[in-house]
This record gives structure tokens, C-alpha cells and sequence, in this order.
């Protein structure tokens, strides 16, 4: 008896609305079930992924050529065949409204708790009282907190046709990338960037020269590298670097030669 094939389903911390998880989604090209699997936080959703083979993940990560060490050591402890496959950067979606009529300044402004975290830089300067609200906080029950305090901070997608934009302060925020983790990568796809893992098999001085060697030995440029301890005289490297599956694959052969255990966590195109 055959099988049929697992529709999957797309997960996400429920740190952004989902007005934002619509485009990112649509940024991607990603297909499969209209489900999207809303998760309390960033641990339940990598527990979550670990375990599920019908869901793929979707989660910041920062900078491409320069992601958080919280973000490596999660991949690094996920299933081997879970990987970050695909990415996709989009404008930063914060916009500041004015409520309540219009009229006068805004004393203060109701924001999601995401939302704070990448606009209090900008809005510091502001001189407004901030009104921090759960991130799962509907688009009703947030516009009505920035009804009582005269000012929002919404989705562009969650702006309503009468509100009134206060310019000045979120124009210029950075743009907002993502990765998609997934169990089952599309071979057809370019691959231009890769991060990896690798532990040497025993450690001293000069170990990691000799895999950094490999590197560049293939022509092969570092975006990144973090040595993370993983007790006395032990490190695990996280490393990024621009290389195709040809050459990605050339280089793990070459670290096994030198005594280097390696994984990937991450083989995508870095234009997407």
C-alpha cells in the first residue's frame, strides 16, 4: 500500500501578526496547506519542528551573513535533516498612526511587544509613553488601546483608510529577513550561501587553523565564525560562507579529512 505524500503546514512564532507572516509567505513562494501553525514562542517553535514532519518553520534571522548565535546553537540541536532553506527580506511593515480623531499630539502609543523591540530606537526621541501589549493582541483590541492612548503602532496591512500617519520616526527602519526550516530542501533550487557546524573530532591548539585551512584551500571567504564552548577544551564552530552545493559538499569531504565532524544548518540563495 502506498503512502500519500504529507501536506505540510507552516508554523511561526506568534511574535508578528499575521497580516506580516502573509507576505513573508507569499515572499518565499512557499505552498501547502492555508494552515498556519501559530506557536507561543521561538522554543516551541524549534520543539515543535523537531518532532513534526508535516511542518516547516518560519523564523527571523537577522542578518544572512551575520545571524545570532541563539539561532545557530537552535539549529545545531534540531534533527540533522532540518535545515534553513530558503530566505526572504521584506520592508520593515511598522507603521505610526495617530487615533482618536487626528486631532493634537499623541501622548502615547499601544504597540505589540515585537513591534517595541525593533521601534523603540527609532521612536526613543519620540517623548511618548509606550503601552506594550501581548504580541498575540488582535488587530480590534489593539487599535482600541491606541484609541484610548491616541497613537498606534500597526501592520502597514492593519492601517485603516481614515488613520492618520506620523512621519519621521519609522521611514527608514531596516528591512525584516526570514528563513524558512524545513525537513526535505527542493534540490532544484540555487544554492549561492551556506552556515555549518563542524566539532573536531579531539581539540588542541591550532585545531581550528587546520579546518580554517580547508577554507582556504577552496577559495572559500568567511562571512562569519563563532566558536561556541561546549565545556572545557571543547567548541563547537559555527561558520558562513558564500559557496554552491558543489562546493558545499567538496568542503565537508575536505573537513572529514582533518578530523572535523560537520553539518549544515543553513543552504540557500542569498538573493531571495
Amino acid at each position: 500500500m502506498s503512502l500519500l505524500p504529507l501536506t505540510r503546514s507552516l508554523a511561526h512564532a506568534g511574535t508578528d501578526p499575521l497580516t506580516l507572516i502573509a507576505r513573508v509567505r507569499a515572499a518565499l513562494g512557499w505552498s501547502g496547506s492555508d494552515f498556519l501553525v501559530g506557536l507561543q514562542g521561538y522554543d516551541e517553535l524549534m520543539a515543535t519542528l523537531d518532532v513534526a514532519h508535516d511542518v516547516e518553520g518560519l523564523v527571523r534571522i537577522g542578518d544572512p551573513t551575520s545571524p545570532p548565535l541563539r539561532l545557530l546553537r537552535a539549529l545545531n540541536a534540531l534533527d540533522p535533516e532540518i535545515r534553513l532553506a530558503r530566505v526572504a527580506t521584506v520592508p520593515s511593515p511598522w507603521r505610526w498612526t495617530r487615533l482618536g480623531g487626528g486631532a493634537g499630539d499623541a501622548q502615547a502609543v499601544a504597540l505589540r511587544q515585537q513591534a517595541y523591540s525593533d521601534v523603540v530606537g527609532a521612536m526613543g526621541r519620540a517623548g511618548v509613553a509606550f503601552r506594550v501589549m501581548p504580541d498575540d493582541t488582535s488587530t480590534d483590541d489593539l487599535l482600541a488601546a491606541g484609541q484610548e492612548a491616541g497613537s498606534a503602532v500597526v501592520d502597514v496591512d492593519e492601517l485603516r483608510g481614515d488613520d492618520v500617519l506620523i512621519i519621521g520616526f519609522l521611514e527608514h527602519q531596516a528591512p525584516i529577513s526570514y528563513g524558512l526550516l524545513s525537513r526535505a530542501p527542493s534540490s532544484d533550487r540555487p544554492v549561492d550561501a551556506a552556515w555549518l557546524s563542524m566539532t573536531p573530532e579531539r581539540e588542541s591548539a591550532g585545531t581550528l587553523m587546520v579546518a580554517l585551512e580547508r577554507f582556504s584551500a577552496l577559495g572559500i571567504d568567511l562571512d562569519f565564525l563563532h566558536s561556541d564552548p561546549q565545556g572545557p577544551g571543547l567548541h563547537d564552530f559555527h561558520v558562513g560562507f558564500r559557496a554552491d552545493a558543489g562546493r558545499l559538499a567538496e568542503l565537508q569531504a575536505a573537513l572529514g579529512t582533518v578530523g572535523f565532524d560537520s553539518r549544515v544548518l543553513a543552504a540557500f540563495a542569498q538573493g531571495q
